[in-house]
């Protein structure tokens, strides 16, 4: 259908979600629009040279795709652009469009493609989003505030808030709290029931925390460097299974006892 279309390039704007990527996809399969580059409308950058289109978010559309990629390509594939979605990446959108329209081309069979530069982004970033969320499960740290919500700051590169929100409403489903990641400025705010996300002024202040938290904070930080043997420190193994970008948020590291 696509093919007969008349087909016009364009600076392609999406309001930044997911769903509205997916109408990306939408658009150029049957509509006619081929992105010459594809942006949000918070990151772009006008050009005398070219003609900016916006695609509006219809989720409808968007499930359209969604189900036909993991029909036609398969649900491996729709997990891998999910995860490509999140990255910390200027050039995911074009990257991961590429590689969705080979898919549909050759099926499953994309991934044995890697003579493609696309394919090999998309894979990485991927990667790197799905090996990040799930170091962070193991690495925020949650602590009581005063209105009795646990909060969690973390610094991740990538946008992996979305993986922490489906990982803790599971463990820690009766409780309320706040991960917050303080470098895109966003949170996750969970109310005992369900989870939303926020956008975090740079600007805002931490929570007040309860009046007994330092005291637990620190018979914990007291704890780590009390078990720590001395001659089986190896700080390089330690640096490798524990970044020192994720230290600054978590007790053990932050407490000088």
């Amino acid at each position: 259908m696509g093919d007969k279309l008349t087909k016009r390039e364009v600076d392609v704007l999406f309001d930044g979600t997911f769903e509205g990527f997916l109408c990306v996809v939408y658009s150029f399969y049957y509509e006619g629009i081929v992105p010459l580059s594809i942006q949000t409308t918070d990151e772009y950058q006008p050009s005398i040279t070219l003609t900016e289109y916006f695609i509006v978010t219809d989720n409808d559309r968007a499930r359209k795709v969604e189900k036909a990629i993991v029909k036609k390509i398969s649900q491996d594939i729709a997990r891998r652009v999910a995860y490509a979605f999140l990255a910390d990446a200027a050039d995911r959108y074009m990257n991961m469009l590429y590689y969705i329209i080979l898919g549909f081309k050759v099926g499953h069979m994309v991934d044995s493609h890697m003579q493609y530069d696309f394919v090999l982004r998309v894979h990485k970033l991927a990667r790197e989003v799905g090996r990040e969320g799930h170091k962070l499960t193991g690495f925020c740290r949650f602590a009581e505030t005063a209105q009795g919500i646990y909060y969690c700051a973390i610094t991740p590169v990538h946008y992996v808030l979305s993986i922490l929100a489906e990982h803790f409403a599971d463990r820690m489903i009766d409780q309320s709290w706040i991960i917050h990641d303080k470098r895109h400025n966003k949170a996750v705010v969970y109310n005992g029931h369900e989870y939303t996300f926020v956008e975090v002024s740079p600007d805002s202040k931490p929570p007040v925390m309860a009046g007994n938290e330092a005291f637990i904070q620190n018979l914990w930080a007291t704890y780590f460097n009390t078990l720590a043997i001395e001659a089986r420190k190896n700080p390089k193994l330690h640096r490798q299974m524990l970044p020192m970008r994720y230290r600054g948020n978590m007790v053990e590291f932050s407490k000088h006892i």
